[in-house]
């Protein structure tokens, strides 16, 4: 690492480029005048002072004469000791010295730096250790000479650099020798041990010697004294690589006496790969960072030209701009705003910006742009200076806090007074001139568009068809009454929430446009009928809402929603038919402490549904248990979605007899819920609220696939039972469900059921209201051989035209007309007529309810094919249907 100063002290030196620098001045005078008289000659050692040593001085000259003498010598004494080595040896010594030059051509450039770095002085101590001083001599004087050569062109510094590192190794290799010996007879280390150690111990003389006699010749040549500090200050990280040379040289000494010299050749090879990586990582670094450089500056130059657009744009910009410091004072404005608010530029600067709004506007403008209602307060003495906000005052949160860009609407005065609408755009920036936010006010003048608006307003806030306030209307107001509330309980509001009876019928039977009659005469009776100030408002369809302020008590609403009521149900005359309207409304107050608006509708909402749910044409107030119904059927929702998904619901089986001859004929599924809080929940509720949620197309789907996979397991068991047919009840959204006939089709395949044992069964009312989406079901079914049966006949309105045509096989006597053939005779008749009508259409006839003995002899006498009923037997659970089975089995034995 000698050739590390090779640089330090070339730069020291005067450069001399070339050789003709140091020549005497051409002669002056007549071309042909005589050149004058040179003198005599200078000898040889004057003539290499005065070309070489020029710029040294007399100290400077001794030291640097002195140096390369010690030097001189010490390669000569190194040069007769190696020769005189084996012939073996020598050849080791030259790869040695080889390894050091090759080494010392390719250091590696520490980056932004003018040292280099390389890998030569630990051949060099490796040589020390293996073949003695000369040898590291010579090889060290080839690496501070390469070194050199390659840092400088002066001959000075290519003679002082090799000349200081070999004598320094002459000399340190002696001490090596000394210090070798000593560790083995004094320490009792072994060769391998002392032979590391010593090493270590020569680095730091080398060192010293390598680095202090250059720079007292540098130090001596400028006039100055070498101080031994800064030495050790500047040059402590190059004693440390010395270092770490010297002991890896040792290790690598240790492993070629045990494993041979081609390990010293191997190391060679693994360091020209380890300078060759890290050399091309530097050189990639070097030019990323040159690359990175280059586009940082040229991003300072495109600032620069940014800042230049921007002044340009700002000058000379359409639009009114200004420049606002953050506590809203104006600090820069263009021309456009001077001629939007007829201003001078004079009598804006320094302006607070808030003092040209319109007064209407000034709180909007401080609750959007400074966060909070009120507007920054002035100074107190009156000087006329903007106020500064204090840090806990009003203005003390500026948008420049949040650091979003937003526009507003809002009304300006300008000069003369005059009002002027403009679109403000507020956005912040950082002001270069003292790195702190700032705020640029775009502002576009509107005021012709807003007049244009204006006369829009109505159409926009009012309903077409009634004239009312409409849902954004009534949305807005109800707002506004909601904060007042809030900031002022004694200001109390009720909200009246109203829906059409039976609008639907009216509307379908007489037509729409007799319907917009009936929604417009609706209209004026309400609004004929509530306070000056209520807001009345159509909010879509027959819904209607109205918003009453300054109410004492809720007997108030109370009784002018009753009075509204008595106006609603006045008839009326459409197209020459006399209309009864009628309504249900729900209200809902403001004592109950609400937050927005959807709150206070969401509430009204569920009062009016709780009023149509007690009898329609009622009033019904709000309170917290309506929430709680809310929440309760909520949760029961999903706690049946659990129990469809995890197998808490459960099947029994109600057997169908054949009451002619008689024996069991077939079952129907019945799903039962037996809740784990709740206990048993009635089917009733349960498959309504499936219904309702949306879970009935899962829940008919498990009941499918449990009741077929029961009946084949039990026709599997007892041959005997192979006539009987399951009876599965679905709804009708499962009808205008397409995954149905797949979904059925699927099952009675997996459980090996053949399609004639199954039966779906649907109630008439459903079916005649589902007809049009079901047909194709139905037929799809049908064809697979699915059985289809109507339940519940006779308490629904169907067509015979169409159930002569429907793909269905049976029809099932409602249980209300059953039982009540003991005490109503015309039922007897009903269900006769029924049977008869089963007969005519050539359909199975089933009555369900059979519960005495009369109604079951009624009823074979009239002919019905298929009884069921708590008289013929209850529902089954499994194990008592096997059961039932095991009877029948051993009566038969």
């Amino acid at each position: 690492l000698a050739p590390v100063l090779a640089p330090v002290v070339a730069q020291a030196a005067s450069p001399v480029a070339d050789k003709t620098d140091m020549l005497p001045p051409p002669p002056t005078g007549r071309p042909d005048a005589a050149p004058p008289d040179p003198g005599p000659r200078p000898g040889p050692c004057a003539a290499f002072a005065q070309r070489h040593l020029f710029d040294y001085n007399p100290a400077a000259t001794r030291r640097w004469l002195a140096l390369a003498t010690a030097g001189l010598l010490a390669a000569a004494w190194s040069w007769w000791q190696v020769a005189a080595l084996p012939w073996e040896a020598l050849v080791q010594v030259q790869l040695g010295i080889g390894f050091v030059v090759a080494a010392a051509l390719f250091p590696v450039h520490v980056p932004r730096t003018k040292y280099s770095i390389g890998v030569a002085d630990v051949f060099v101590f490796a040589l020390l250790a293996l073949h003695g001083a000369p040898a590291a001599a010579l090889a060290a004087g080839a690496e501070g000479l390469v070194g050199a050569v390659r840092s400088t062109k002066r001959l000075t510094s290519r003679v002082s650099t090799p000349a200081a590192a070999t004598a320094t190794m002459a000399v340190c290799g002696l001490f090596y020798s000394a210090a070798h010996d000593a560790l083995i007879a004094l320490a009792g280390l072994s060769a391998a041990a002392a032979s590391l150690a010593a090493l270590c111990l020569t680095a730091l003389p080398y060192f010293a010697g390598t680095t202090l006699p250059l720079l007292a010749v540098v130090a001596a040549k400028n006039g100055q004294r070498v101080a031994l500090r800064d030495w050790a200050q500047n040059y402590s990280w190059l004693a440390a690589i010395y270092l770490m040379s010297a002991s890896v040289a040792g290790v690598l000494v240790m492993n070629a006496r045990q494993f041979g010299p081609a390990v010293i050749a191997v190391a060679a090879a693994v360091a020209a790969a380890v300078v060759a990586l890290v050399h091309v990582s530097l050189h990639r670094h070097e030019a990323d960072r040159t690359q990175q450089e280059a586009r940082i500056t040229e991003a300072q130059h495109e600032a620069d030209r940014n800042q230049q657009r921007f002044t340009a744009a700002f000058t000379h910009a359409a639009i009114g701009m200004a420049i606002v410091r953050p506590d809203g004072a104006i600090a820069q404005v263009n021309q456009a705003l001077c001629t939007l608010l007829r201003h001078p530029e004079s009598a804006l600067l320094n302006q607070r910006f808030d003092s040209l709004l319109h007064p209407g506007d000034a709180a909007l403008f401080h609750r959007r742009a400074i966060g909070n209602g009120e507007p920054a307060r002035p100074r107190a003495d009156g000087a006329g200076e903007p106020a500064r906000p204090r840090a806990d005052g009003p203005g003390a949160r500026p948008i420049a806090r949040a650091g979003e860009a937003f526009s507003m609407e809002l009304r300006c005065r300008d000069a003369g007074g005059h009002e002027v609408w403009v679109l403000l755009h507020i956005g912040r920036f950082i002001d270069p001139a003292n790195d702190q936010s700032g705020l640029i006010y775009q502002l576009h003048d509107i005021t012709s568009r807003r007049q244009a608006e204006g006369e829009l307003k109505h159409i926009a806030y009012h309903d077409s068809l009634t004239d009312l306030a409409n849902r954004n209307c009534f949305n807005e107001r109800l707002e506004v009454a909601v904060e007042r509330s809030r900031t002022d309980p004694d200001t109390r509001f009720a909200v009246l929430f109203l829906d059409l009876d039976r609008f639907k019928v009216i509307n379908d039977s007489l037509g729409h446009i007799a319907g917009n009659t009936l929604l417009q005469e609706i209209a004026r009776r309400l609004a004929d009928g509530v306070r000056p100030g209520d807001l009345v408002a159509r909010l879509g369809g027959d819904e209607f809402a109205v918003l009453l302020e300054h109410v004492n008590a809720p007997d108030d609403a109370v009784l002018l929603a009753q009075r509204l009521l008595a106006a609603l149900s006045v008839p009326m005359m459409i197209n020459g038919t006399e209309v009864l309207p009628g309504a249900s409304i729900g209200i809902t107050l403001s004592d109950l402490g609400y937050r927005n608006a959807d709150e206070v509708l969401r509430d009204a909402d569920l009062a009016m549904y709780a009023a149509k749910a007690e009898g329609r044409k009622r009033v019904a107030l709000f309170d917290a248990s309506m929430h709680e119904r809310i929440a309760e059927k909520l949760k029961l929702e999903g706690d049946l979605r659990r129990a469809i998904g995890e197998g808490q619901l459960s099947l029994v089986y109600q057997p169908l007899y054949d009451l002619a001859p008689y024996r069991l004929s077939g079952f129907e599924a019945l799903a039962r819920w037996i809740h784990p809080e709740r206990g048993h929940i009635g089917p009733d509720v349960f498959i309504a609220l499936a219904e309702e949620s949306g879970h009935i197309e899962a829940l008919t789907a498990w009941v499918i696939d449990q009741a077929v996979g029961q009946l084949a397991q039990w026709q599997a068991a007892y041959p005997d039972m192979a006539h009987l047919d399951m009876h599965v009840n679905i709804s009708g959204r499962d009808l205008a469900n397409n995954a149905l006939v797949p979904l059925v089709r699927e099952v009675l395949l997996r459980h090996a059921l053949p399609a004639r044992a199954l039966t779906l069964e649907i109630t008439e009312t459903t079916l005649m209201g589902k007809l049009s989406v079901a047909l194709d079901t139905l037929y799809a079914l049908r064809k697979a051989g699915i059985k289809f049966s109507i339940d519940d006949f006779g308490t629904g309105y169907s067509s015979l035209a169409y159930l002569s045509t429907l793909p269905f096989d049976s029809l099932k006597i409602d249980r209300s007309f059953v039982m009540g053939m003991d005490q109503q005779p015309q039922n007897v008749e009903i269900v006769r007529a029924v049977v008869n009508l089963g007969r005519t259409l050539g359909k199975k006839i089933i009555a369900e309810g059979i519960e005495t003995v009369d109604q079951l002899a009624t009823l074979k006498e009239m002919g019905v094919h298929v009884g069921q009923g708590y008289l013929l037997s209850r529902p089954l659970r499994v194990d008592a249907v096997t059961a039932l089975f095991d009877k029948a089995a051993t009566e038969v034995a």
